[in-house]
């Protein structure tokens, strides 16, 4: 019998909800553009610049001898380089800000007499990385043409050994997109609960449901299960189209890491959180407006905060800190440690547990505040 009224009260809301033809939708087309844009925008941020992206150079000389020849080929012939031809008229300041190109090599009268050196101008927007990149190429190929040596880098390895270890903090514009606007996209999920709640409760729907014999407990969990559902759904097509979908679209790569199945019990927890503030913006709230303003407003201080709209690994040492206070911080570090740092469950169960009180800390107090009648 409670079982057939859950039913029936969740069957209600689902009904509800499948009314409303633009909130729901948006709900998944949102995290979907915002993976796909910000993806594209973010891959030259903090993605491995000198292996992904070429920068756009327009590389002249001035004399014709065979060492400039050998040069402009090496430079021209480079991976971390694409050649491009200067625009008629345009000086080096309207190259860099209308034509294109990131850099100008120009090779000089008197470089393979070796009075004068090969100058490099750089756009000064050009990140620093780059700059180090391209200014240490230029000067082990002039140095492998004037000395003689056809790979100079091969020749020094024997001096220097590379020991790097394996990426662990830095994701792949995916890895950041892809859970961090899932569950940005969760987190808003408190928008259309909290208003289909207040609306039910002001037009007198939720006093008439007491008429019949249903405690409110149930009434809460038949309001509460359908939007846990759709939280879950949400971020397991994020997840979909994140692994088969985007990497076919933009040319980005998707790590799932080694431990994949580790994503149901992190997706079960947050989709829990995520609820869980819902339930409190409903609870804190007296109208509809109020709701929706709380409910959107404490989901993108929570992203702002928790690493998703700016990566945590980019952010200076008090941002970091601060990320801490925000639940979204630990649901995306959660799913961090699965696609990076092949974290082994134990290592993720501290972030399930903060996760966890936060989801019981919000259903508590909705519960103390929440006044049915």
């Amino acid at each position: 019998m409670i079982f057939r009224k859950l039913k029936e009260l969740m069957r209600k809301e689902l009904l509800i909800l499948l009314r409303d033809r633009q909130t729901i939708p948006l709900l998944f087309i949102m995290p979907l553009a915002l993976i796909f844009f910000l993806s594209l925008a973010l891959q030259g941020v903090y993605a491995d610049k000198v292996t992904e992206q070429q920068i756009a150079l327009v590389l002249e000389s001035a004399e014709r001898t065979p060492k400039s020849l050998q040069l402009e080929k090496k430079i021209a012939g480079n991976k971390l380089v694409r050649r491009i031809s200067r625009p008629p008229g345009y000086d080096n300041d309207r190259l860099f800000e209308y034509g294109g190109a990131q850099a100008v090599v120009f090779i000089p009268e008197g470089f393979a007499g070796g009075t004068r050196p090969v100058e490099i101008r750089f756009d000064p927007v050009l990140d620093a990385g780059y700059k180090v990149a391209l200014r240490s190429l230029i000067i082990g190929l002039a140095a492998e043409v004037v000395l003689g040596v056809d790979d100079i880098e091969t020749t020094m390895a024997n001096f220097v050994v590379e020991r790097t270890t394996k990426n662990r903090n830095f994701p792949s514009p995916l890895q950041q997109s892809v859970p961090g606007w899932s569950i940005f996209a969760m987190f808003f999920i408190a928008i259309p609960m909290s208003i289909a709640f207040l609306r039910e409760k002001n037009d007198g729907t939720l006093p008439r449901l007491f008429t019949y014999p249903v405690s409110p407990n149930l009434v809460a969990l038949g309001k509460v299960i359908p939007y846990y559902l759709i939280n879950l759904l949400q971020i397991g097509l994020m997840l979909i189209c994140g692994i088969y979908l985007m990497p076919q679209i933009t040319g980005l790569s998707f790590n799932l890491g080694e431990h994949p199945i580790h994503l149901v019990p992190v997706t079960i927890v947050v989709a829990a959180a995520s609820t869980g503030f819902g339930v409190l913006s409903a609870a804190l709230a007296r109208t509809p407006e109020q709701s929706s303003t709380l409910a959107a407003t404490g989901a993108v201080l929570m992203g702002v905060f928790g690493g998703i709209m700016v990566p945590h690994v980019v952010m200076p040492l008090i941002m970091k800190k601060l990320a801490m206070i925000s639940p979204m911080y630990w649901a995306h570090q959660a799913y961090l440690d699965i696609f990076l740092r092949e974290a082994s469950f134990g290592s993720i169960l501290p972030k399930l547990i903060i996760l966890t009180i936060f989801a019981f800390f919000c259903f508590y107090i909705a519960g103390r505040r929440i006044k049915w009648m």
